[in-house]
């Protein structure tokens, strides 16, 4: 299944000891990860200064082009185009998707909870 993973997403998942994605991948199997390269420009930048992060390159993403520029605009603006489901750990961003009805996931406590029912 292919879904979106915001940059917070993606450096949580590398730097914080988790089954995150054991649970993701149980629920969905493997994920395809898509996301847009302002992402990808964003995790290149922050692995400059945190090393761990250079290894979101074993992960393996889809990009897609730019709109914008802006990570958080560009992802919604792909989740609106796909309908694939977004993880995000980035409340304001999840407010915005469910606002707009679209499939979004963040985590409360260690488990991947709906962005539509998760308190803000």
């Amino acid at each position: 299944m292919k879904v979106i993973f915001d940059s917070s997403f993606i450096i949580y998942l590398l730097e914080k000891p988790s089954n995150v994605l054991d649970r993701i991948v149980d629920e969905i199997g493997m994920p395809e990860i898509t996301v847009p390269k302002s992402v990808i420009v964003e995790l290149e930048k922050l692995s400059r200064k945190r090393k761990i992060i250079k290894n979101y390159r074993l992960l393996t993403i889809e990009s897609y082009e730019e709109y914008n520029k802006n990570a958080d605009d560009d992802i919604l603006k792909l989740a609106l185009k796909t309908r694939y489901p977004v993880f995000t750990l980035d409340l304001e961003l999840a407010r915005r998707l469910s606002d707009l009805g679209l499939p979004c996931y963040t985590l409360s406590n260690d488990k991947i909870v709906s962005c539509a029912t998760h308190k803000r």
